[in-house]
């Protein structure tokens, strides 16, 4: 009876994963289908740094993303075109991140269906798409750090090997080299872990200082003292200008993460579980410390785009809702130590609303700033202000006068001296009566462009 039971078992684990692979397959196809196209100026500048890199000249944009330009110009080497490199490199980051999760939660489970579930809730991912095909470095940190919990002792007690936790400190840092950006979630990562386990910090240090010591003097040796000044001017921009974070001038400050969160089809629930999750892990004193580091990651992360992150990029909540599917995957409840299925069910049939209601399962469509391209390149002699997408537009619409809107009063001006038709893109909804074209987007994270005549 216990073998037919173990083979019963054995059978129905094997059924769902070859049905799982057969939806992973499934989903990559259709986002390998997409046309690969320019989808915003930070994917430009991307694009640019696989031929030449100096943060200085835009290419990228600070703070240069070095560890994702590397990855970009790996591709690159088996492939000309760097267009087609940067997308094949964001496509193959995203298509990472569900396997990875699933062995992070096998690594610290032991259990192949939570392993499992772990890999589909990553792949249920409403931003997954936005990630693979942005052809933008949010999802390389997001891996590296996956990459950093799987290699992380799963026990607090027990000896742990210096080879893996040195390799753990690599891959944080890693992280770190292709997202400066997520520094505070990845900063949290450590601490988290270092407080569940602190005799874990000598090999984490040392892993960590291997890369980034090295990359930091690449940094410098390109572009010298300058990259500081850089940076502070980008950071400061960032928050009181273009950014529109809380800090920003109330002239240029629109909406907030509340609206955004709420404006996205089960968004309060999907982030609400996943930080409820993280809570959660927490309150279990004892946790392992790839939980711990977890918690603390999607936790510190939620504070800082809240702080610091635009609430018009939803691609900055990808974090917290795969760490919160993998939370979910692998807590047990204190008191019966079982899993918590009714979050699982809801944070699941969360997921699948939003892919139902912002996925367009049409894969031909380009992203909203190339179907403008396409549209206005019949409108050779129009001015256009805006400010999404202003050097993409410059660089391939060079016949056009495109006008920044960060720079209001110029935009104005530009427009009114306009000799030929004039036109305003925006992600604003305008009065029915003045658009001229609607560029809708093709899932979560790509937002609708309108364009309307002035």
């Amino acid at each position: 009876m216990e073998n037919l039971a173990a083979n019963g078992a054995r059978h129905r684990f094997t059924s769902a994963l070859l049905a799982s692979l057969v939806l992973y397959t499934a989903v990559a196809l259709w986002l390998a289908w997409h046309p690969i196209a320019l989808p915003s100026d930070d994917a430009l500048f991307f694009a640019r740094a696989l031929t030449r890199f100096s943060v200085l000249d835009f290419s990228p944009q600070f703070p240069g993303y070095p560890g994702f330009v590397a990855l970009g110009r790996i591709i690159r080497l088996v492939s000309d075109d760097r267009l087609d490199a940067l997308a094949t490199t964001t496509l193959l980051i995203a298509l990472a991140l569900p396997p990875v999760a699933g062995l992070v939660a096998w690594r610290m489970t032991g259990n192949r269906w939570r392993a499992l579930l772990a890999f589909l809730l990553t792949l249920a991912c409403p931003l997954l798409p936005d990630l693979a095909l942005s052809l933008l470095s949010d999802g390389s940190g997001i891996l590296f750090l996956l990459v950093f919990l799987a290699l992380l002792p799963k026990e607090r007690t027990g000896d742990a090997a210096f080879f893996p936790i040195f390799m753990a400190g690599v891959a944080l840092a890693c992280a770190g080299a292709c997202r400066p950006s997520d520094a505070v979630m990845l900063a949290a990562a450590a601490i988290g872990t270092l407080i569940a386990m602190p005799r874990l910090v000598r090999p984490l240090l040392l892993g960590a200082i291997a890369v980034a010591i090295p990359v930091i003097a690449v940094m410098f040796a390109l572009e010298g003292t300058l990259y500081i000044r850089e940076g502070l001017r980008f950071f400061i921009g960032n928050a009181t200008l273009w950014g529109n974070t809380p800090f920003a001038d109330a002239a240029y400050a629109h909406g907030n993460w509340l609206s955004a969160i709420g404006a996205l089809p089960a968004g309060p629930l999907l982030v609400g579980l996943a930080v409820l999750s993280a809570l959660a892990t927490l309150w279990r004193l004892r946790s392992s410390p790839p939980a711990a580091a977890a918690a603390f990651a999607l936790l510190g992360h939620a504070l800082w785009v809240a702080a610091f992150q635009n609430p018009d990029h939803l691609r900055h909540l990808a974090p917290i809702m795969i760490l919160g599917g993998l939370l979910l995957s692998v807590i047990r409840l204190p008191r019966n130590g079982q899993m918590p299925l009714a979050a699982i069910a809801l944070y699941a049939a969360a997921e699948l609303y939003c892919l139902g209601r912002t996925v367009d399962l049409h894969a031909g469509r380009l992203p909203p700033l190339a179907q403008a391209l396409a549209f206005l390149r019949g409108e050779p002699h129009a001015a256009i202000a805006t400010n999404n997408g202003v050097f993409t537009l410059r660089a391939l619409l060079p016949r056009n006068h495109i006008y920044d809107m960060h720079y209001p009063a110029d935009a104005r001006l530009g427009l009114a001296m306009a000799k030929g038709p004039a036109y305003r893109l925006t992600t604003t909804h305008p009065l029915e009566a003045k658009i001229t074209a609607t560029f809708g987007g093709r899932f979560a994270g790509e937002e609708t462009l309108w364009l309307a005549r002035e």
